[in-house]
């Protein structure tokens, strides 16, 4: 005989299919890094020079009693750009989850409010013209004259969206502005690469395709500490993200400060993506593709979502750059050619999802 739901029974009901809610998203994501674990020990073994598991393992755990050419492979030629593309696939997941989170589209990217192109437009001038905003700072390094004057360009884009739409403008707004900045950088970088010679016009495109080649420590270092500076910042505000999400304008409501959050989230976006794409170019779809996938998987709790989207990302990133020495060997692709022709039907997937959806 079935006992009669009572006042104490239906509360403990709830507390244990939270509970198990909860322990099925740890888990996920503890897959999820077990997937990105293997992934980034294949990326390494794999290259011109194939090496195997154990010999990576013995490299990483035990670098003193290691092959010393094997030494040299993994930690000068393969570690730089394997961090790389992890540290790409977190940087742009996370951008792209936050863009899609405060300006509440599904179809928001870290490149929605121009960054991409005004980073593009800042590195062909740095290539092609010695044009720089780094000019006045003679202590940076020259390796990093063409990333920093992309970035600098990058920030420079949100600024002036962020600059025009601080009286409050809504959420709308803000995408058209980006939007609009986008095609005026384009053009911009059109006009650079029309004027540019045969010898500068090559190493403008070469940049634009977005390659791991160009990783060095240094450059792992910077784009990696700024990740790490970012995260905790916004896994701080995970439940004002979940709010703003869940609610829109009304998360005034319960506590949120809506203006100053966006505000926040926007600029660490831009941040993310310009420093990635200074580095290794202009890379699509991570930013699209990871944050829908974690959601998929986690739900919209960003105190889960966060977790989930950083691991998703450099999944993707890290199989993605896997793909670039395998597809043709010998040679080494662009990542952003794989990441490209890899989300490209996922993002034909969620055009359709969302004309489909209800009030489409």
């Amino acid at each position: 005989m079935a006992l009669p739901l009572t006042e104490t029974t239906a509360p403990a009901s709830a507390e244990a299919h939270y509970d198990a809610s909860v322990m099925r998203r740890v888990l996920i994501i503890a897959a999820l890094l077990v997937v990105l674990a293997c992934a980034f020990i294949a990326d390494i073994a794999i290259g011109s020079g194939t090496l195997s598991p154990a010999e990576v393992a013995a490299v990483l755990l035990s670098p003193s009693t290691a092959d010393a050419s094997h030494l040299f492979v993994v930690w000068e030629l393969r570690m730089p750009m394997t961090l790389m593309a992890l540290v790409t696939g977190i940087a742009l997941s996370l951008s792209g989850l936050l863009m899609q989170t405060i300006l509440d589209n599904p179809l928001a990217e870290p490149f929605t409010l121009g960054v991409s192109s005004a980073a593009g437009f800042g590195a062909a001038l740095s290539l092609g013209f010695s044009v720089s905003l780094t000019s006045a700072m003679p202590w940076m390094p020259p390796e990093l004259l063409t990333a920093a004057n992309a970035f600098l360009f990058g920030l420079l884009a949100t600024g002036l969206v962020l600059a025009l739409t601080r009286g409050g403008t809504s959420v709308q707004a803000i995408t058209l502005l980006g939007i609009a900045l986008h095609f005026v950088f384009s053009s911009l970088l059109s006009l650079v690469q029309y004027m540019a010679s045969v010898d500068q016009l090559q190493s403008i495109v070469f940049w634009l395709m977005g390659s791991l080649q160009r990783a060095t420590w240094l450059k792992v270092s910077i784009a990696g500490g700024l990740c790490a500076v970012a995260l905790p910042i916004v896994l701080l505000n995970a439940w004002a993200l979940t709010t703003i999400r869940s609610f829109g304008e009304e998360a005034i409501v319960f506590g949120v400060r809506v203006r100053a959050l966006r505000i926040l989230m926007l600029t660490i976006s831009a941040l993310l993506a310009g420093a990635v794409t200074a580095v290794v170019g202009i890379i699509g779809f991570i930013g699209l593709v990871g944050p829908h996938v974690a959601r998929l998987l986690v739900g919209e709790d960003h105190r889960f979502t966060i977790a989930a989207t950083v691991a998703v990302g450099g999944v993707f990133a890290v199989l993605a750059s896997l793909a670039t020495k395998v597809i043709v060997p010998g040679a080494v692709l662009p990542l952003s050619m794989v990441t490209s022709l890899t989300g490209l039907p996922f993002f034909i997937f969620l055009v359709l999802r969302q004309s489909r959806s209800p009030g489409a």
